[in-house]
C-alpha cells in the first residue's frame, strides 16, 4: 500500500490536533489532500474513506469539528498503527544529562525555530535576533543549551562574544563538563572564551586548566590564564615575572592583574609605576581608573598635573603631540573619578581649552578637548554644569557631551524649553549659512536618542577588560518632544517616542512608509505602527508578508512579523487568515503559531 498521502494526512491531523479544532474548519493545507486521496481510493477503498472523513472536517463548523476531527485521528492512526513500524534496532543507552540548577521555561516554535537557525548559520541580523530572544529569557529554554555552548565558536565574533558574556552564565556551573571537553589549550577566539568562562563559574575547578594554558597554550590562552591568577603565593610570583614579559599581550595582562588586585606590596606599587612612567600607560588605562590603591591613585593624578603643566610649555610640535597624546592616556585613566583632586584637575583642564585648542600637532589639543569634555559629562555634578554652562560656546563631539551632560541634569521639561526650538533645523539642508544650527540639531538628536550617559551595549561584564559601573540610565523626555519631532522628520526619533493616538504621528509614520524600498527599513516601523495601535498596522503588515513572501529567507519574517500579529486588535483575524494560503508553506509554519494567539486572544 502507497503510504506518502496518508502520513501527510497524520502530519496535518496532528498540528490540528495541537492547534485546537477550532482552527481545522476550512483548513487548506487538509482540503488539498482531499483529490489524492479520492483518487488512491479507486485502488483501496480506505482510502476512499479517509479522503470523506478529511472532508468531514473541512466542511465542519465550530460544533462539530471536534468530533469530525477525532474521527479523522482515530481512522488515520488505526491504517498506520497496522501498516506502518515503529522503534528502532540497536542498544539502548541512557541519555546524557546535566542539572542546570534553575527554573527553566520553554520557548514557542516561533521562537525555536529561527533563533535555532540564527544560532548555526551565517548571514546579517542574527545578532539582532539573539540578543533579542536573550531579553525575552528565551535561553532558559533547554533545548537552546548545546546550541549555545556551540555558537561560543560563531565566525562572527560579536555572536560568540554575546553569547559567552551575557547566555552561557545562565546555565551556571552545569555547562562546567562540555566546556572543559571542548577546550582546545592550543586554541584561539571561541576557546579563549571558554577558559574565561569556566573560570568565572568555577575558579577552583578550573584550577588545572589554567595551569595547563599557563604552561603551554596558545599565546592568546595564556593571556587568558594570566588573567585568571590569584594575587598571592606562587601566583603572584607568576604576575610579576610575567609583568616584564618582552610579549606585549602578556606583560598587559599581567600588568591589568596587579593593578587590580589591591596588593600594596612594595614591589608590585613599583611595578605599577614604572609601567605608568613608561609606554604601558595604555595598557592600564582601564584598569587605572578603578585601581584600589590609594598610592596608585595619587600617583596618575600627580603625573596627569605634571604632563599638563608641561605640556603648554612646549612649542615643537613634534614634542606636543607626544605630550598630547600621553596627556590623553591619563585623563583616561582619571575617567569616572569624582574626588575633588580629580574633579579639579579636569575643570582646570577644561577652563584652558583654547590654549590647548592652539595647540596643532597630531594629536592635536583640540582632540584632547574633547576626551576632558566626554570625562565631564559623565562626572560629577559641579563638572557636568561648567560643562553646561559652556554648551553655547561648543562644538562636535564636545557639544554632544555638552548637552548630553544637560539632559542628565535638567528636569524634562526645562530640558525641553531651553533645547526644543534646536531640532527644528533637522530638516533644512545644511548651507554655509545654517551649517552651525545643523550641527547642533545632529548632535541633539544623538543626545535624545541616547538610553544612558554612555554607550555600552553589554548587560554583563564578566569577561571584560575590567568590570565598570553600569551606565546610568538618563531621564525621561518630556511628551512634546513627540510633536518636535514630528516637525522636523526625524523618523528615529519618531519611532523612539512614538504613543497612541497622536494623530501627527500616525501620518507621518503612513508617509514614511510609502518611500520605503528595503524591509529592514520598514520592519522597524511597521512594529512602531502596532505598538501604537496605528490604523494602518494590520495592512502594513500584509503588505511586508507579501513582499517578504518573494525573498529566498524565511525564518527572519517569521520571528519579526510573527511575533507583531498577536499584538493586532482581534479584528484584524478575518485579513490576516486571508492572506495565509497566498504565502509558501515555510512561512506558514511560522505564522500559525502567532495567528492561532491572535485567534485567541480576548475580545
Amino acid at each position: 500500500m502507497s503510504m506518502p498521502v496518508l502520513i501527510e494526512v497524520y502530519d496535518e491531523v496532528r498540528r490540528l490536533a495541537i492547534a485546537g479544532s477550532a482552527v481545522a474548519p476550512g483548513d487548506f493545507r487538509l482540503k488539498k489532500l482531499v483529490p489524492p486521496l479520492t483518487k488512491s481510493g479507486e485502488k483501496a477503498p480506505v482510502f476512499a474513506k479517509v479522503a470523506q472523513a478529511v472532508s468531514a472536517v473541512v466542511d465542519s463548523n465550530d460544533k462539530t469539528a471536534s468530533a469530525a476531527l477525532l474521527e479523522l485521528t482515530t481512522l488515520v492512526n488505526a491504517i498506520l498503527y497496522t501498516q506502518g513500524e515503529t522503534g528502532m534496532t540497536g542498544e539502548l543507552k541512557p541519555l546524557e544529562t546535566t542539572d542546570l540548577g534553575q527554573q527553566v521555561t520553554q520557548a514557542g516554535a516561533r521562537v525555536l525555530k529561527p533563533l535555532l537557525e540564527a544560532l548555526s548559520s551565517t548571514g546579517s541580523g542574527r545578532l539582532e535576533m539573539v540578543r533579542d530572544a536573550f531579553s525575552r529569557g528565551a535561553f532558559k529554554d533547554l533545548r537552546l543549551v548545546k546550541p549555545a555552548l556551540s555558537a561560543i565558536d560563531d565566525p562572527y565574533p560579536e555572536i560568540g562574544e554575546f553569547i559567552a558574556e551575557n547566555v552561557l552564565p545562565l546555565y551556571g556551573k552545569a555547562i562546567m563538563p562540555q566546556l572543559r571537553a571542548t577546550l582546545d589549550i592550543k586554541g584561539k577566539a571561541g576557546h579563549v572564551k571558554r577558559l574565561q568562562l569556566m573560570h568565572w563559574l568555577d575558579a577552583d575547578a578550573s584550577r588545572d586548566v589554567v595551569q595547563s594554558a599557563l604552561a603551554e597554550g596558545s599565546k592568546e590562552m595564556r593571556v587568558a590564564a594570566i588573567e585568571c591568577l590569584g594575587t598571592t603565593g606562587e601566583d603572584l610570583l607568576h604576575l610579576m615575572e610575567h609583568a616584564r614579559s618582552k610579549a606585549k599581550d602578556v606583560r598587559a595582562a599581567a600588568l591589568r592583574a596587579l593593578s587590580s588586585a589591591g596588593v600594596s606590596s612594595s614591589d608590585v606599587i613599583t611595578t605599577l609605576k614604572k609601567a605608568i612612567d613608561g609606554g604601558d600607560l595604555e595598557l592600564l588605562i582601564a584598569r587605572l581608573r578603578d585601581c584600589p590603591l590609594p598610592e596608585i591613585q595619587q600617583y596618575v593624578l600627580d603625573q596627569a598635573e605634571q604632563q599638563f603643566a608641561g605640556l603648554l610649555k612646549l612649542k615643537d610640535k613634534t614634542q606636543q603631540g607626544a605630550a598630547v597624546n600621553r596627556l590623553r592616556q591619563l585623563v583616561s585613566s582619571l575617567e569616572d573619578r569624582t574626588d575633588a583632586g580629580a574633579e579639579a584637575f579636569l575643570l582646570r583642564c577644561f577652563e584652558s581649552a583654547d590654549k590647548l585648542t592652539a595647540i596643532k600637532s597630531e594629536p592635536s589639543g583640540a582632540d584632547l578637548n574633547e576626551l576632558v569634555a566626554h570625562v565631564l559629562s559623565h562626572g560629577s555634578p559641579k563638572m557636568q554644569k561648567q560643562l553646561v554652562d559652556a554648551q553655547e560656546t561648543l562644538s562636535g563631539p564636545t557639544l554632544y557631551s555638552a548637552l548630553l551632560a544637560a539632559r542628565t541634569i535638567k528636569s524634562p521639561a526645562d530640558f525641553f524649553t531651553e533645547f526644543g526650538p534646536v531640532l527644528k533645523s533637522m530638516g533644512e539642508k545644511r548651507t554655509k549659512k545654517n551649517g552651525t544650527e545643523v550641527d547642533r540639531a545632529e548632535a541633539l538628536l544623538r543626545v535624545l536618542l541616547s538610553q544612558s550617559d554612555r554607550y555600552d551595549p553589554r548587560r554583563w561584564r564578566i569577561l571584560r577588560d575590567v568590570a565598570r559601573r553600569e551606565p546610568a540610565p538618563l531621564p525621561e523626555l518630556d511628551p512634546r518632544w513627540l510633536d518636535a519631532a514630528v516637525a522636523a522628520e526625524s523618523l528615529e526619533l519618531v519611532n523612539r517616542l512614538a504613543r497612541p493616538g497622536h494623530a501627527a504621528t500616525e501620518k507621518f509614520l503612513s508617509d514614511q512608509l510609502t518611500k520605503m524600498k528595503k524591509s529592514h527599513e520598514s520592519q522597524r516601523v511597521v512594529q512602531v505602527m502596532v505598538r501604537i495601535g496605528h490604523p494602518g498596522a494590520v495592512d502594513a503588515i500584509i503588505d511586508a508578508l507579501q513582499a517578504q513572501a518573494k525573498e529566498t529567507h524565511y525564518y527572519y519574517v517569521g520571528y519579526w512579523y510573527g511575533r507583531m500579529i498577536p499584538d493586532l486588535p482581534k479584528s484584524a483575524l478575518p485579513k490576516i487568515e486571508a492572506i495565509l494560503p497566498t504565502l509558501p508553506e515555510k512561512m506558514i509554519d511560522q505564522l500559525m503559531e502567532s495567528v492561532q494567539a491572535l485567534k485567541n486572544k480576548p475580545e
